[in-house]
């Protein structure tokens, strides 16, 4: 159980050193990361809450093998309810705060709040299931979650310091319908049972890591300390 717990953490602190080490420019408050991360934690169980309640009450009209059950599942009851939840944890955490004065912190911010709930559905999954669970959500569902962040974080800072209320709007709406999105996708390949759809989550990780990368190259291009 302790290796299972290793791993079920080992790529949470990973991910969260590279792109902490990312922040170049002007490093964040630890404090404030360590409070983000644990508001991500604490919005993990109404999330599963809220899921499972959903789940029950679509079950109860569809049957959980059809489309319209699936499609309603991931991207509704799943997608939707955990990633807006990681969104008001930033919004309502940190999006007014003094320390959130260059783009690339609303990357940073979102990351730490998703791994934080990453952090503790892992480990509730993990001690149910063992190592297999550890291994398949350290190689899956962490960086899922890290990616489907770097979205919405790129989109909020992005709205931070756009130049319109318009534009302010529009990319807070984008940081929230984009990982809602791919978070979609993501658990539908998973959860269709066909072992092709499932193998679309290879390309779809690998556009997500390519797609993340160059939105941190562009927050960093503009930040103010940029010498």
């Amino acid at each position: 159980m302790v290796g299972a717990l290793i791993m079920a953490t080992a790529p949470l602190w990973a991910l969260l050193t590279f792109f902490y080490v990312r922040d170049r420019y002007d490093k964040e408050p630890r404090l404030l990361l360590v409070q983000l991360f644990v508001r991500g934690m604490l919005v993990t169980l109404l999330a599963a809450a809220l899921s499972l309640a959903g789940i029950q009450l679509l079950s109860a009209f569809l049957p959980t093998n059809s489309w319209p059950y699936l499609l309603i599942e991931n991207f509704v009851l799943v997608a939707l309810v955990e990633e807006y939840l990681k969104y008001f944890v930033v919004w309502r955490g940190v999006y007014f705060h003094p320390a959130f004065n260059e783009p690339y912190d609303g990357m940073l911010y979102a990351i730490t709040a998703s791994l934080g709930f990453a952090a503790l559905e892992n480990i509730l999954y993990v001690t149910q299931g063992g190592l297999q669970v550890a291994v398949m959500r350290a190689l899956l569902s962490v960086p899922g979650h890290a990616l489907f962040a770097a979205a919405m974080g790129y989109f909020i800072g992005k709205a931070k310091f756009a130049k319109t209320e318009d534009k302010t709007k529009a990319y807070l709406k984008r940081a929230l319908i984009v990982p809602v999105l791919l978070h979609g996708i993501y658990d539908l390949l998973l959860s269709t049972q066909h072992n092709i759809l499932a193998m679309g989550v290879v390309p779809l990780s690998i556009g997500m890591w390519v797609m993340a990368l160059r939105q941190v190259r562009l927050a960093e291009l503009r930040s103010p300390f940029r010498p």
